[in-house]
């Protein structure tokens, strides 16, 4: 006799994926060494029972009993090390982390917003209440790369409460999977801590590793030994930064600024005065932005 079968003697109510795994108000879900998904009313459970029957069964959450084969298969690569002989890899693919603020927010609402954004169905795996990993698989050559530019403000409308993206690098091999992803939740981590902005890349987080590299009493010596006569000047700083975030062109930064050229430019020429980094040279330009990151953080 197998083991439903003594199963069923025992919970008249069992079901073997049959009600769907949505239903979790009367339902608690199990899966059998055999991978079978099993269900039993909650009402013929109590808390005795349910520990006996975890021995030999594990008990599902609501996320993993709503997985889908493919949310299996990444779940099973990304914590478990295990790829899936007879899973058809994508071509490439690269990891979206979300976060939403309000935790109040249903995850059947959330995910079914974020799957409407891309052209097909997208594997979706939460890591918390409010968190989650989209990969976003590329399986063609003319499929269309995802524009995030405009969307968190978009959902923020729709859920009325702030989400955060943070995106990684696209991948082809399923081996990196792992490690790519420990990456991207580490740099999701620096652009909170730094707060960089609803919409933040990979890209975006690599002069602050150079920040949070820099020992504290390094940079107390280079505050006291080339910043030290402007520290205090936070406008003269505000336009350094805002010029170099213009690429160093002039006319983009004072229109940026609403200020005329030629001030700018008297600007520019005192803070190279006051440090003697010549910021309009490569070399003086990234030493004064990652200082001034720096500064602000």
């Amino acid at each position: 006799m197998s083991v439903i079968d003594q199963l069923k003697r025992l919970y008249p109510s069992i079901t073997i994926n049959k009600l769907g795994f949505d239903n979790h108000i009367e339902y608690k879900w199990f899966q059998t060494e055999h991978a079978e998904i099993v269900g039993i009313k909650k009402d013929e459970l109590d808390q005795h029972s349910s520990e006996l029957l975890s021995i030999f069964l594990k008990p599902l959450s609501s996320e993993e009993s709503t997985m889908t084969e493919r949310e299996k298969h990444w779940s099973s690569l990304l914590y478990k090390n295990e790829e899936i002989p007879e899973m058809v890899w994508p071509a490439s693919y690269r990891f979206v982390l979300f976060s939403i603020e309000d935790v109040e927010t249903e995850k059947d609402i959330v995910k079914e917003a974020l799957q409407s954004l891309f052209p097909q169905e997208m594997p979706l795996l939460w890591t918390s209440d409010r968190d989650g990993i989209i990969i976003e698989e590329i399986t063609s050559n003319n499929q269309e790369v995802m524009e995030f530019e405009g969307m968190a403000d978009v959902l923020s409308s729709d859920f009325y409460t702030d989400i955060h993206f943070f995106i990684s690098e696209f991948t082809s091999k399923p081996e990196d999977a792992s490690k790519i992803l420990k990456w991207t939740q580490h740099g999701a981590g620096i652009a909170k801590e730094h707060k960089l902005g609803s919409i933040i890349t990979y890209k975006d987080i690599i002069p602050y590793l150079y920040i949070d590299a820099l020992p504290q009493e390094e940079w107390e010596h280079i505050l006291r030994a080339i910043f030290k006569d402007i520290e205090k000047d936070k406008e003269l700083l505000q336009t350094i930064r805002i010029f170099l975030e213009s690429g160093s062109n002039t006319s983009l930064a004072a229109k940026k600024l609403y200020m005329h050229r030629n001030s700018l430019q008297y600007r520019v020429d005192k803070f190279i005065e006051k440090t003697g980094l010549d910021i309009k040279q490569f070399e003086g330009a990234v030493i004064t932005y990652l200082a001034l990151l720096h500064m602000e953080y």
